[in-house]
């Protein structure tokens, strides 16, 4: 997935609400930047996309 453009990835609790987010700065093929999100609250404020279901 995307975060802003960037590659990322969602993490999920079982109840469906997301656990943390990472988006990534990504320069000749190497990841030089790792932003995270973690706090409820603020995960709370972000757009998301609804979880794969498995």
């Amino acid at each position: 997935m995307t975060v802003n453009g960037r590659p990322g990835v969602i993490s999920w609790n079982e109840d469906g609400a997301p656990l943390s987010l990472l988006a990534f700065i990504v320069a000749d093929g190497l990841i030089t930047e790792i932003t995270a999100v973690v706090e409820p609250a603020e995960l709370a404020l972000l757009p998301m996309p609804l979880p794969d279901p498995m």
